[in-house]
């Protein structure tokens, strides 16, 4: 199976169309949604507090619909606290758990954000990636500062050298994920049947008004 496209946009990763409709409608595709935050246990387990929640949310942005995407994201930063209260004992307290639910709702911005990003990249589907990444880490990285500064009221964990290693965790992350995306549509787990990049028209082909 070919995985790329024209435009040089990946086929692999035509999760969603223009008008935003449900990508996953198949039982193998609903069980694929399902198998990528049962995935997550690996970094939960792995990481704790480090969990590529961005890496997440920029696969959820390049290669799902909208809904889908926000699905994922909410099931994968669910797995991360039932792990870390139950497995890693979290401590039950206000600050964990603001903590918790700040995660998840940078995770649902950072998403959202890689979204916009990879929807109006009119670069190469590879830099649109990057792109797409990118943004996704930088709202992630700075709603955590924000909540850190005004709400948590300390900045312990906004360290350079912890959001470099975050980084790397989250750059890894999306790599292998999108690995795994691709390879799941190239033995024909997961289909790819509709644009997630969309074509930007030519001058010539726009309406005039």
């Amino acid at each position: 199976m070919n995985l790329l496209k024209l435009k040089d946009t990946p086929a692999a990763l035509r999760g969603n169309d223009v008008n935003d409709i449900r990508s996953f409608s198949s039982p193998r595709e609903f069980i694929w949604l399902i198998l990528l935050p049962l995935s997550s246990l690996v970094f939960s387990l792995g990481f704790a507090c480090a969990t590529p929640l961005a890496a997440f949310g920029a696969l959820a942005a390049v290669a799902l619909s909208r809904r889908d995407g926000l699905i994922l994201c909410g099931a994968v930063w669910l797995v991360n606290q039932v792990v870390g209260y139950t497995l890693l004992q979290y401590s039950w307290n206000i600050n964990s758990v603001s903590w918790g639910l700040a995660l998840g709702g940078t995770t649902i911005l950072a998403t959202l954000s890689s979204r916009w990003m990879y929807r109006r990249s009119k670069t190469r589907y590879l830099f649109g990636l990057i792109a797409a990444f990118i943004a996704a880490f930088t709202v992630f990285q700075v709603s955590l500062y924000l909540v850190e500064l005004f709400v948590l009221g300390g900045l312990q964990d906004s360290t350079a050298d912890i959001v470099i290693r975050v980084l790397a965790i989250n750059a890894a992350a999306f790599v292998g994920l999108l690995a795994l995306h691709w390879l799941a549509v190239a033995v024909g787990f997961i289909s790819a049947a509709a644009e997630t990049h969309p074509r930007h028209p030519s001058p010539s082909r726009r309406a005039v008004v």
